[in-house]
């Protein structure tokens, strides 16, 4: 290679590594949203075809934001009873729905609209849980349709990573969970619900007309997540959520039926990302004519 050769490859390999780099593609986490409550709570029984009772309600107070603007938020609700009372035909006292423990929930996020990886979480807890759903206790004495108790409950959704390499993270813990309908105790066991499942190694593990109850679907460590796209990423996490879906109320002396759903641990977080704005082809073409020029130049010289 001669010398006018050596000068041109070098004036040129120079100005073209510095546009590839100036074409490289960084990214932007331009936003994130979680939120997180311990219990949530969405039942209705219809008589008739007709809504007869209601119960809405999350403990503690849904925490929820969104960013850029980092944040870090916490709640607690201590011992609450979030009792919703109706009064049916031959039944003068009735709570659609009761519950105490300490309920717990937090979000954090670190988006704050620079670039580089970011993440997000929301994360909830319950401690000494005891929930009821539908008691009766007068003329008919019914400790409740369905109770769920356990001494520690948690859920946990997280997303990080930067725009096209967003990743997600889900779990969620069960401790000491007990359940019973009509006031006798499932056996977890012969529901296939081992000490696994509750330490949260299966996900979204769904029982369909759980205990035998027509309409009424148990998932545990329910996870919903979605990643497909390079500039959008999510997780939702419930650790325990019953479906209901027209279960009989027969046996609490109702005729009618109840609807909706009971989650407790409920978690969730998502962050969307964008590239920032390269130099463009022609830009970059432009600048290795550039040099190409200038080397031959310097090469007559």
């Amino acid at each position: 290679m001669n010398r006018f050769m050596k000068k041109s490859a070098g004036y040129c390999g120079l100005v073209l590594g510095f546009s590839m780099i100036a074409t490289g593609t960084q990214a932007t986490v331009i936003a994130s949203e979680s939120n997180a409550y311990a219990l949530g709570v969405d039942l209705s029984v219809e008589v008739n075809n007709v809504a007869a009772a209601q119960a809405s309600l999350t403990l503690p107070s849904m925490l929820q934001q969104t960013a850029p603007g980092a944040y870090d938020m916490s709640n607690t609700a201590i011992s609450v009873d979030a009792s919703v009372g109706a009064t049916f035909a031959g039944l003068q006292d009735a709570d659609v729905f009761a519950s105490t423990g300490v309920f717990n929930g937090q979000i954090t996020s670190d988006v704050d609209g620079g670039n580089g990886s970011r993440m997000t979480t929301g994360y909830s807890e319950v401690n000494g849980l005891g929930s009821n759903v539908f008691d009766t206790t007068f003329p008919l004495d019914l400790s409740a349709l369905l109770s769920v108790n356990s001494t520690t409950l948690n859920s946990y959704a997280e997303v990080s990573g930067d725009w096209g390499s967003f990743s997600a993270v889900g779990s969620s813990i069960i401790e000491d969970l007990s359940i019973f309908f009509l006031g006798s105790q499932v056996d977890l066991l012969s529901e296939g619900i081992t000490a696994d499942v509750l330490a949260g190694s299966t996900p979204n593990f769904q029982l369909i007309d759980f205990n035998g109850i027509a309409g009424l679907d148990l998932i545990l460590n329910e996870q919903n997540s979605t990643c497909s796209m390079s500039g959008f990423c999510s997780m939702e996490v419930n650790a325990l959520r019953f479906a209901f879906e027209g279960v009989s109320l027969l046996d609490a002396g109702i005729d009618g039926l109840l609807n909706g759903e009971l989650i407790i641990g409920h978690s969730y977080s998502e962050m969307t990302g964008m590239p920032t704005a390269p130099v463009n082809a022609p830009a970059a073409l432009g600048m290795l004519l550039m040099a190409t020029a200038i080397s031959v130049l310097r090469a007559r010289r």
